[in-house]
């Protein structure tokens, strides 16, 4: 076996001519692919990423807005229950200031009641007085005499009592 260093020469200008055209339309193109390949899942990676921060951004503030709206139903809740007691309170005390305001009035009148029985009482007593004491005289009284007698009598019924 002999080598022919010609067509050796050949063969190699002929592998290095196919690794050139291979090089070139073929590796470049695959390491470009592959490249993109990479960018393209590097990009979609730092946009989960980016996609993770937001949503644990928006996850904090939700928990925040949710904290601030329990407080804010909580302060509405004892306003509003104050607000009730304050309400429950003045409603009762009105109901008492009005409730000893009939007491009173009541009071007032029966007292007038009273008075007034009385004052009747002590005219009918008087008429009556006078009445038993002209039969027990017998004799008609003037009505000066009698006048006299009554206010003599209404005097003395009223000292009494």
């Amino acid at each position: 076996m002999s080598v022919n260093f010609h067509d050796m020469i050949w063969a190699i200008i002929n592998f290095l001519i196919l690794v050139a055209i291979l090089h070139k339309f073929l590796y470049k193109p695959i390491i470009g692919m592959l490249d993109s390949r990479k960018q393209a899942i590097q990009s979609q990676l730092d946009q989960a990423s980016e996609a993770r921060n937001e949503a644990m951004q928006v996850k904090e503030e939700y928990t925040r807005e949710m904290q601030n709206a329990r407080q804010e139903a909580q302060e509405i809740i004892n306003r509003a229950t104050k607000l009730a007691e304050e309400s429950k309170s003045g409603i009762l005390q009105e109901a008492k200031a009005e409730s000893e305001k009939v007491l009173k009035r009541a009071q007032e009148e029966i007292n007038l009641e009273k008075e007034k029985a009385k004052a009747e009482l002590r005219n009918e007593v008087a008429s009556l007085a006078v009445l038993a004491a002209g039969r027990v005289l017998e004799r008609t009284i003037k009505t000066e005499d009698h006048e006299q007698m009554i206010r003599q009598f209404v005097q003395e019924v009223g000292d009494v009592s």
